[in-house]
């Protein structure tokens, strides 16, 4: 059997969730929350989820200038490839921030302190009119490679060591003071992701993303496993055997059959969407990104959703596991209690897309204006996992600056 990572990640945490003595699903308060959001996009006529770069937070290339080739497909493809480099380095080292260095501050540093960092030195060389000539072919059937000059290009990206990178980021972060820091936590398991992703594509996909991506034929599900298989630090699992044996966790090729495996791939699934958002889901440059399979792709199982399924009654939790959450103790990275909540939420968030999918077509079959049905009709078939995370993420992003959040459960982990 050909693996689905999409289908191995819904598949084993159904199972593990109806097994899980830890979290439950409160359906009644989910079919509320459903019911809300439903309402609201009838209401406003619009899923209300920000595009990929609403807010200026990442890396676009268009500020990306060659005189060579400035209006030709080779202009297009060369900023499309920087763009998907930039994707995969960020969605490479986007785990774990809260850590501080320091005893007395709290680190303030959050995702888009390392998006905004990453995009400016992303742009370094955009304005370069260096005559550097690419590597591959223009044609739109096969790859183009980033210039050298390009930070993040694969060839920097093997050979980027943790002092440089430290030294790319930081001044991009904001001021640190007595009470919080803005610093990169790990940055020498983040030096090694990202030399592992420039050496895996220089490996295997001739040194380019767009390469990379093309294999995958237009299929989401298909460019997860591409970027498991390349790339280790994406193998975002846990077997339940090491729970009882530590020694007993599967290897890779393993994993993917065996029935012991609880399977997430966060950042693996989030950077296809992240390539999706930013080159496909708005473009008309390309095909390759066009993604003809996405409502494959699960919900991002961090801490941010399951932080808020649990604030509206939605996921629920033991008193023992409520209470380390809301005391901020440290859970166990692979451990029952924290398996259990990323499982919840993926099932959770599976639930909410049908809930709503099922008001939004009650409504608009009752809604007596054709213009507004005919929308709500098309938005039906934009929600997916996809969307309502990003719905759910966006919408916990505003409270938590708000301090209207409880606390979010705390694991030391590379997958989120």
């Amino acid at each position: 059997m050909v693996f689905s990572p999409t289908s191995s990640v819904r598949a084993s945490c159904l199972e593990l969730i109806r097994q899980s003595g830890s979290v439950a699903i409160n359906i009644s308060a989910l079919e509320k929350f459903s019911n809300e959001i439903a309402q609201s996009i009838h209401s406003n006529q619009s899923l209300q989820v920000a595009e990929w770069d609403t807010d200026g937070w990442h890396y676009t290339g268009k500020t990306y200038q060659r005189r060579k080739y400035q209006n030709d497909e080779l202009y297009e493809l060369m900023r499309m490839e920087r763009v998907g480099l930039y994707i995969l380095s960020m969605d490479a080292i986007n785990f774990c921030f809260w850590p501080s260095s320091s005893c007395s501050a709290k680190n303030g540093l959050e995702y888009e302190h390392l998006a905004i960092a990453l995009r400016k030195v992303a742009e370094m060389d955009d304005a370069s009119d260096n005559r550097q000539e690419y590597t591959g072919s223009g044609d739109s059937n096969t790859f183009v490679q980033a210039e050298s000059s390009y930070v993040l290009s694969p060839f920097n990206l093997a050979a980027l060591t943790s002092k440089k990178l430290q030294s790319l980021l930081q001044p991009h972060f904001p001021p640190s003071s007595e009470s919080i820091v803005y610093g990169l936590p790990g940055i020498d398991v983040r030096c090694r992701l990202l030399n592992e992703l420039g050496k895996g594509l220089l490996d295997h996909h001739n040194g380019s993303a767009l390469n990379m991506i093309s294999k995958a034929n237009q299929s989401a599900d298909s460019l997860v496993k591409i970027i498991l298989d390349t790339f280790p630090g994406f193998r975002d699992y846990v077997d339940k055997e090491s729970w009882t044996n530590k020694n007993n966790s599967c290897d890779w090729n393993a994993a993917k059959s065996s029935t012991s495996v609880i399977h997430f791939y966060k950042r693996a699934q989030i950077a296809v969407a992240d390539v999706w958002a930013a080159l496909g889901r708005c473009s008309t440059s390309s095909q390759k990104c066009h993604f003809t399979d996405m409502k494959l792709i699960t919900t991002f199982p961090d801490y941010r959703v399951p932080q808020i399924l649990r604030q509206v009654g939605a996921l629920q939790y033991t008193p023992a596991l409520a209470a380390k959450v809301d005391n901020q103790e440290e859970l166990d990275e692979g451990g029952v209690d924290e398996v259990s909540i990323r499982a919840g939420t993926v099932v959770a968030v599976e639930e909410m897309v049908e809930l709503v999918k099922k008001r939004l077509t009650d409504i608009a079959e009752s809604d007596s204006s054709e213009e507004s049905k005919e929308n709500l009709y098309k938005l039906l078939e934009d929600v997916s996992a996809v969307t309502i995370d990003w719905y759910l993420w966006q919408r916990g992003e505003k409270q938590d600056r708000l301090n209207l959040l409880g606390p979010h459960h705390r694991v030391r982990t590379t997958y989120y």
